[in-house]
C-alpha cells in the first residue's frame, strides 16, 4: 500500500500535469520566439535565459527585447504566465483543501499494520475501543456516523488510532481500515445483517485475522462460527448474565466488570507461553505458586490450542495438568501487579 502522503503527492501531480506541461511549453515557445526576433543580437542560451528570468518574474535587465515584436512577445509570455500562475496556484489550494476534508473524515485510509479494527458506532463498538486504547493496542474504527469522526481521533494519536467514515460492510471501506494487514476485527453494528455481510467479507480480505462478532440474536452464534468467525457475543445476554448475579450475588457482578475493564482496580489478562517463558513446562499447580511469589497475579486456567488453530479454554484445572509452550496463560491480578506480571513474563499481552 502506497503511504498516505505519497498519495497526495501522486493524485496532485496528476492533477497539474498537464498545467506542468503547458509552462513547458510556454518557455520553449518563447525562448525560440524570442530567439527569431531578436536574432541580431542575442544568442540562443540568452534567449533561453531571458525566457526562464522573465517567466520566473525576476526581470534582471540585462537581457531585453528591442524590436516591437518581441516586445508584444514580451507581453504575451507575461500575461500568460500570470494566468497559468493563478491557475496552478488554485489548483494546488484546491487539493490541499480536499485532503484537509479527506482527511478529517478518515477517507486516506491508513498505514497501521498487526492492528484491531472496530467496525460499528454503537455501544459496543465504543466501549471496544475504549478498552483497547486503555490496553494500548492500535485501532481502526470504521464509523457509520461522519460526526463521530472527530470527536473519536481525539481518544488517542494517529500513531495508534485511525478514525473514517463509510458502510461498514463495503469492501472498500475495509481495505480502507487496512484489513488485510489487521491481527484481529471486531464487528459491532447495530444491525445484525450488516454484521454477517461485514464478516464475510472481512473473512474473505483477511482469512488469518481472528475475527469478534456482537450480535442482538444468540441464535446467529452457530451460522457465524461456520463462517469462521473466533467468538460471538451477545450483549443481550452477557447483560443478562450480570443482572442475575446482581440480584442475588452483587459482589461476583461488581468484581466481573472490574475483569474486564482494564482502567479500573483489576485486570484480566491472557498470555501466550513460549519454550523460553518463566513457565513454560510446568504443572498448572507449580505455574500457580511461581506466578503468586513473583507477580501477586493468581493463575485461574489455560488455554490450549486446538488442530483446527482455535484454544480450549481451562478454568480452574487439576494441579497436575502440565503447561506446554504454545498455551495461553489466564491471570487475574490488580493493575500494578499485572504490569509487574507483564514485565516478568516477557511477553506482549493477547495472542
Amino acid at each position: 500500500m502506497i503511504p498516505r502522503r505519497l498519495r497526495y503527492t501522486f493524485e496532485l501531480a496528476r492533477r497539474i500535469r498537464w498545467l506542468l506541461a503547458a509552462f513547458g511549453a510556454v518557455y520553449v515557445v518563447a525562448s525560440l520566439g524570442f530567439f527569431f526576433l531578436d536574432a541580431h543580437r542575442v544568442s540562443l542560451f540568452n534567449s533561453f535565459y531571458w525566457a526562464i528570468v522573465t517567466l520566473g518574474t525576476v526581470g534582471y535587465g540585462d537581457v531585453v527585447p528591442t524590436t516591437a515584436a518581441s516586445k508584444l512577445l514580451t507581453m504575451g509570455v507575461i500575461v500568460t504566465q500570470i494566468f497559468l500562475l493563478g491557475y496552478l496556484l488554485s489548483i494546488i489550494s484546491a487539493e490541499g483543501a480536499a485532503e484537509s476534508e479527506r482527511r478529517a473524515l478518515g477517507l486516506l485510509g491508513t498505514d497501521l499494520e498487526r492492528h484491531i479494527v472496530v467496525l460499528g458506532s454503537g455501544g459496543v463498538a465504543r466501549a471496544a475501543v475504549r478498552e483497547l486504547l486503555v490496553q494500548e493496542q492500535k485501532v481502526a474504527v470504521v464509523t457509520e456516523v461522519a460526526d463521530e469522526v472527530a470527536n473519536l481521533r481525539t481518544l488517542a494519536p494517529s500513531d495508534r488510532l485511525y478514525v473514517t467514515f463509510g458502510e461498514p460492510a463495503e469492501v472498500d471501506i475495509l481495505r480502507r481500515a487496512n484489513v488485510p494487514k489487521a491481527r484481529s476485527v471486531i464487528v459491532a453494528t447495530d444491525d445484525d445483517a450488516r454484521n454477517m455481510i461485514a464478516t464475510l467479507n472481512v473473512r474473505t480480505l483477511a482469512p488469518t485475522a481472528r475475527v469478534v462478532v456482537s450480535v442482538r440474536r444468540p441464535e446467529l452464534r452457530e451460522t457465524l462460527r461456520a463462517a469462521g468467525v473466533t467468538y460471538v457475543a451477545s450483549p443481550a445476554d452477557m447483560g443478562g448474565r450480570l443482572c442475575a448475579s446482581a440480584a442475588f450475588e452483587p459482589e461476583v457482578a461488581h468484581a466481573v466488570e472490574d475483569l474486564l475493564s482494564a482502567d479500573v482496580r483489576a485486570d484480566f489478562r491472557e498470555y501466550l507461553v513460549r519454550s523460553n517463558s518463566p513457565i513454560s513446562t510446568q504443572t498448572f499447580g507449580e505455574a500457580e505458586g511461581i506466578v503468586r511469589r513473583a507477580t501477586g497475579c493468581i493463575l485461574i486456567g489455560y488455554a490450549h490450542p486446538r488442530p483446527d488453530g482455535e484454544f480450549d479454554t481451562r478454568v480452574g484445572p487439576p494441579p497436575e495438568t502440565r503447561l506446554a509452550p504454545g498455551d495461553a496463560l489466564l491471570i487475574v491480578g490488580s493493575l500494578e501487579a499485572s504490569r509487574k506480571f507483564g514485565d516478568w513474563f516477557g511477553e506482549e499481552q493477547g495472542r
